[in-house]
């Protein structure tokens, strides 16, 4: 009888120390997933706060993201039409290119003679005006590499690109590191051009009282913006220039009348948007269009454009008005005429 009791006893000691140790290893479990937790949540916040909140914007518009994989490398992508077969540097870089058949862009990024003891993988990856990825590229460079540049280019063929804004980026090890914005026209002046422009308007400008049938119309100053309208039937594909310039037109089929407008304000910001609106008045003096535009520029020259059909269906005979605003003030206005197709043009 001794001894049963002896043994019952012993058995429910046993049962409470297995209790006991149930309770313990629950609570460690716990405590162990909860340090695992703290530890992953440090890391990752450790992590996100490598990268600078802000990136660094360069004189160039090449916006720079801080590596945390790689220190010391500052890059600088510049975009141009050709590169240098000497050299190897771009020749005559933009933020606004032309489509045109043959011609391409050239996406070359300077390292500026980064130090690095391994080999590098980079990306250099094309961005479309919807926000997709059409072409990336990589490259890989070696600690015993000389060259601290790095080339990527795409076609701007019509037939492949459209018109819009355009992002060029690039990756370190799948890191973004730097990217920098263009902006795809179907033509456009270049600097020179519209420079030159902007002095032949001026001279016009004085001799307005002179002869008052001027193709372009004197500039006018608003909020240190100055736009001048050239109005034609077409624009050259090859040089961007206006073809058929003119103030009086002729009603016909498939007809038209295109608007281009040269811009020039100086204290432009990077990347910034502007907004314009083209507003084409009748005979009537009603509004019968109006278009706005987004326009996103880092150049302080720039051309925009707008075309209305003069189709024997839509337009009448008359005097024509267009206005160009910004900011709800008119920056430009010229007056055209549209006349009847005579029996003989119509034959």
């Amino acid at each position: 009888m001794v001894r049963w009791c002896k043994a019952e006893k012993q058995e429910q000691y046993y049962q409470n120390d297995l209790m006991d140790n149930k309770i313990l290893l629950k609570y460690f479990g716990r405590l162990s997933l909860a340090v695992c937790i703290t530890a992953v949540l440090f890391l990752c916040i450790s992590g996100c706060s490598g990268r600078k909140d802000k990136p660094v914007i360069l004189n160039d518009s090449t916006i720079v993201y801080s590596s945390i994989s790689e220190t010391g490398i500052q890059p600088k992508i510049t975009l141009s039409n050709k590169i240098s077969k000497k050299s190897g540097k771009p020749i005559k870089p933009n933020s606004v290119f032309e489509l045109k058949d043959q011609s391409k862009l050239y996406a070359s990024v300077d390292l500026q003679k980064s130090k690095h003891e391994r080999d590098l993988m980079f990306h250099i990856d094309w961005i479309d005006a919807f926000g997709k990825s059409f072409y990336k590229k990589r490259i890989d460079i070696s600690p015993l590499d000389s060259s601290s540049r790095i080339i990527s280019s795409i076609s701007l063929s019509p037939q492949k690109r459209q018109t819009g804004n355009y992002t060029a980026r690039l990756y370190l090890f799948r890191e973004l590191i730097a990217e920098k914005k263009f902006l795809l026209v179907d033509s456009i002046n270049d600097s020179s051009n519209v420079k030159k422009k902007s002095k032949s308007v001026d001279k016009i400008k004085t001799n307005e009282k002179v002869n008052k049938e001027k193709t372009i119309k004197p500039l006018v100053n608003t909020e240190n913006i100055r736009a001048s309208i050239v109005l034609c039937r077409k624009v050259s594909k090859k040089t961007g220039k206006p073809i058929g310039a003119a103030t009086t037109f002729t009603i016909k089929d498939e007809a038209k009348v295109k608007a281009v407008v040269t811009i020039e304000k100086q204290d432009i910001k990077t990347n910034e948007q502007m907004k314009f609106y083209f507003e084409w008045f009748g005979p009537d003096g009603k509004s019968f269009y109006k278009k706005r535009i987004v326009y996103t520029t880092s150049n302080p020259f720039f051309t925009i454009s707008n075309s209305i059909s003069i189709n024997p269906e839509k337009r009448q005979p008359g005097n024509y008005t267009l206005k160009v605003s910004f900011r709800k003030k008119i920056i430009a206005e010229q007056k055209f005429e549209l006349i009847a197709q005579s029996i003989q043009e119509s034959l």
